[in-house]
């Protein structure tokens, strides 16, 4: 087992609220999922699927061993903290029409997974059934199982489908797993089930409470004594339902959380933490549910590529009183450089450290934040215990006196370094100054001995959360020798590093050295790290060598940059690309000129050390003009020149340079220009659907039939609502953050109505995400109207698409202030019909407003 499980750090796990480390059962006691010995049971994982469906097919596709890939996935999210692993069983997979258990290679790959999960007290999960096809993102192929004759709902209801599942679970949990000997039943590493994953019931409260307890009379009668769970949020907040779950033998009852929605085919840019400040239970006082223990089998921020996003979801978790929780689903890393297995979700500890971090960060929220403790309105709650959120920074910090973890660049001081047992991040830090762009854990073994664990550079290509491909790369590692200055006061400055690891780069063995004033060179692997003249000869012999890694999928040199399609001449604009490569690079160019030019003009890109370059427009009279820009990025190397975008071999300067994919193109206005929010002609990809679902977004033509327009529409407007329209969140592309927004302070709208005059409720969302509104009378005919930010006061903020259905669908303003956001710092829009400002006979049949474009001006 790691490092991580040395002395040290098993004293750092029993300050812990985390399991004990040895097999116990677990149990519930008045609702509370407690082990033997009366401790809480607080356990945060993974849902993870390499045995089965599209993730078993994908792995075969791309060559790779199962039970390797297995080995290598495992290490990783173990890596990451995570204690606990769930999964719903694919049933058509594993049985046959009659519900007899097929010994077949998905459950030979499953008892795999199960005993390697054991060997590193990773607890365990199962739901027995899922229903659903095995194809996913692709067609379902044929499948042999039970449920391929039901409809989900007819599950509950057919008496042949439910003989079929009594038959499956009997023998189920009955399977003697062929690497540990220990039937499902016994497994002491399996702490309890979930019998049915998502159910729908279309039944009587009744006869659902009938079914339910047959499937737990036959868990019970064929031998298990763990907790049974089953799903009490699918049905939204059906209370009925819910007191009818409750009243059967259920230990347990499960949730999941998808606050941002799920399946949007793009990265959602603005701040989401306000939709994660609290975790709402319908049925905390529901009859018989108060003796249920609670479960999250499934929750993710999805399409959000921000590291602070678990840790706050962890939180909330807590004060909801829930004790596991599992996030869905951990990307395999063979096929994580395409996301293509769920493309909403995606973590892997090799392609997303960053939010990798905030997982490990999130586990650590979750096993020490007490139970039930309430941490707070939010944004107040961005910071908590030990823990600080910031997303525009994308970082998560843990500081505890013996914990240090952090997601991206900080610069916070460590608690008490001279106690630290455990530190890893993203980037650099205080103690550790690192060029590299991967994750690194450092982890004490004894005094004046750490053990260093570093994974490869990351390089993005593209938006991950596109639609699934296995041929679409979105990701890319680099095995690189990169800097690191550690500065820990048990060191000293010219500490010996050992590597116990080959050489990734040229596969041969590494050799000790000496630490020059704290400065090493690393490359990916595993190093141990102890002070001058420390005797390290036990260290070496109790360490875990074994370090993980897929095929390396080209060493081909990448560039990310995001283009920009305005800025202004008196912008603080700054041109900057992201490398990814196993070369040296000896210059990055910038290769511009106004569209009308014939010449390219070279800016040279200067380098931050750590694979990233930027420049500046030159601050003469030749960038001053505004108009049309096109531009390209150029990379030498030893091998010769390529320019992004395309990756195209040779120089926009040479003569037969061929420019196959283009130029990027921005505008360079003049200064005090609107600045645009939304514009209906380019920002098709960044509509978030209100909650609610009753919202018919479509685009059209603009005025005179020119252009584009969003049309916002629904039908009868409910009184003493808000009834919701749309939220509209910033473009990768219009970014404001680069503007000088200095001055701008008012809203230009161009909008109409198109039966009546409406009442539109218009919001702009601050930095925090939360909304500031005005309600505005739209008209019949095409206008411009202007709002002043002056006039918007703190109001109710619209949530999108969360699941389950019954968490709230806004969030209410805690006082009535004024604007007082960073104009540099909106997150977006948000439009509702107020019908409050209705008069009662007006608030049927169908209304609609038509938006072209929403822009900043200063007024």
């Amino acid at each position: 087992m790691r490092a991580t499980l040395n002395k040290w750090l098993q004293l750092a796990t029993l300050l812990a609220l985390t399991a004990p480390a040895f097999a116990m059962q677990a149990k519930v006691s008045d609702g509370v999922l407690t082990w033997e010995n009366g401790e809480e049971v607080a356990l945060f994982g993974v849902n993870y699927s390499a045995p089965f469906a599209f993730t078993y097919r994908s792995i075969a596709q791309v060559g790779a061993d199962h039970k390797q890939a297995i080995l290598m996935d495992i290490d990783h999210f173990e890596r990451m903290g995570a204690q606990a692993y769930r999964v719903h069983l694919w049933d058509r997979e594993l049985a046959d029409l009659k519900g007899n258990l097929l010994d077949n290679k998905h459950l030979d790959l499953f008892d795999f997974l199960l005993a390697e999960l054991a060997k590193r007290d990773i607890k365990v999960i199962i739901t027995m059934m899922s229903w659903w096809g095995t194809g996913y993102p692709e067609p379902d192929p044929h499948e042999p199982g039970f449920a391929t004759q039901f409809t989900k709902e007819e599950m509950n209801q057919k008496p042949e489908a439910i003989t079929a599942q009594l038959n499956y679970i009997k023998q189920l949990v009955n399977h003697t797993n062929r690497y540990t000997n220990k039937n499902y039943a016994n497994d002491e590493n399996i702490i309890a089930f979930e019998l049915f994953n998502e159910p729908k019931h279309k039944i009587s409260p009744a006869k659902s409470a009938a079914y339910i307890q047959q499937l737990i009379d036959a868990a019970r009668t064929a031998g298990v004594k763990k907790p049974l769970f089953y799903n009490i949020s699918e049905q939204g907040n059906d209370q009925a339902f819910a007191q009818a779950l409750c009243s059967t033998d259920i230990n347990g009852v499960a949730f999941q959380w998808y606050p941002t929605g799920l399946v949007k085919y793009s990265t959602i840019q603005a701040n989401m933490l306000a939709n994660v400040a609290h975790y709402t239970n319908p049925f905390a006082q529901t009859q018989g549910c108060a003796n249920k223990a609670k479960m999250i089998y499934e929750f993710d921020a999805a399409d959000v590529n921000n590291s602070t996003m678990y840790p706050a979801m962890a939180r909330s978790f807590r004060e909801a009183g829930f004790q596991w929780a599992t996030l869905f689903s951990y990307d395999p890393g063979h096929v994580a450089h395409t996301n293509a297995e769920y493309n909403t979700h995606y973590l892997n500890l090799l392609y997303t450290p960053e939010k990798a971090l905030g997982f490990r960060i999130a586990r650590e929220v979750f096993t020490t934040q007490p139970r039930l403790q309430q941490t707070g309105p939010y944004p107040a709650n961005n910071s908590f215990g030990a823990t600080e959120l910031n997303f525009h920074k994308n970082l998560a910090v843990f500081n505890s006196d013996s914990t240090f973890l952090y997601s991206y660049n900080t610069e916070k001081t460590p608690k008490n370094p001279k106690k630290l047992v455990s530190i890893a991040g993203v980037g650099s830090s205080p103690i550790v100054n690192y060029n590299g762009s991967g994750a690194y854990f450092l982890d004490k073994v004894e005094p004046g001995i750490w053990r260093l664990e570093v994974y490869p550079d990351n390089q993005v290509i593209q938006d991950p959360y596109q639609n699934s491909s296995l041929r679409r790369k979105v990701g890319r590692l680099y095995l690189n020798r990169n800097a690191m200055d550690i500065t820990l006061p048990d060191l000293g400055k010219n500490f010996v590093v050992t590597p116990l690891t080959k050489s990734r780069i040229n596969n041969l063995p590494q050799t000790a050295y000496t630490a020059s004033k704290n400065t090493i060179a690393v490359e990916p692997g595993i190093y141990l790290l102890s002070a001058k003249n420390t005797n390290t000869e036990k260290a070496l012999t109790t360490q875990d060598s074994a370090y993980y890694l897929p095929p390396i999928q080209s060493s081909k040199t990448t560039l990310y940059h995001q283009p920009q399609r305005a800025i202004s001449v008196n912008d603080n604009y700054i041109f900057s690309a992201k490398i990814g490569t196993s070369s040296s690079v000896e210059k990055v160019e910038l290769v511009i000129r106004y569209k009308s030019w014939r010449d390219f003009h070279s800016i040279a890109m200067q380098p931050d050390g750590k694979g990233n370059y930027s420049t500046k427009l030159p601050n003469d009279a030749m960038w001053q003009k505004p108009g049309p820009l096109e531009y390209a990025i150029a990379v030498t190397q030893a091998a010769g020149t390529t320019t992004f975008p395309g990756g195209v071999e040779g120089h926009p300067k040479d003569w037969n340079f061929v420019a196959e994919d283009g130029y990027w193109k921005m505008d360079l206005q003049p200064t005090g220009v609107p600045i645009d929010l939304f514009d209906a002609k380019l920002d098709e990809n960044n509509l978030i659907y209100p909650k609610d679902g009753r919202t018919q977004q479509n685009y059209t033509n603009g005025q005179f039939g020119k252009g584009s327009a969003l049309s916002l529409g629904l039908y009868d407007l409910e009184p003493n609502n808000i009834n919701a329209l749309s939220k509209v969140t910033l473009t990768k592309n219009n970014a404001l953050h680069y503007r000088d927004t200095k001055g701008y302070n008012t809203l230009l709208i161009k909008i109409r109505a198109t039966s009546q005059a409406e009442q539109l409720s218009i919001g702009v969302l601050d930095e925090h995400g939360l909304a500031y509104t005005h309600t505005l009378t739209i008209g019949t005919e095409w206008q411009y109207m202007m709002l002043p930010l002056s006039d918007l006061r703190s109001g109710i903020t619209i949530f999108g698409q969360a699941y389950p259905m019954f968490l709230p669908s806004t969030l209410e303003a805690s006082n009535n202030k004024a604007w007082q956001g960073k104009t540099e710092l909106i997150q977006g829009l948000q439009f509702y019909f107020d019908s409050s400002s209705y008069a009662k006979n007006d608030l049927k049949g169908w209304h609609e407003v038509q938006i072209e474009n929403i822009a900043l001006i200063q007024q």
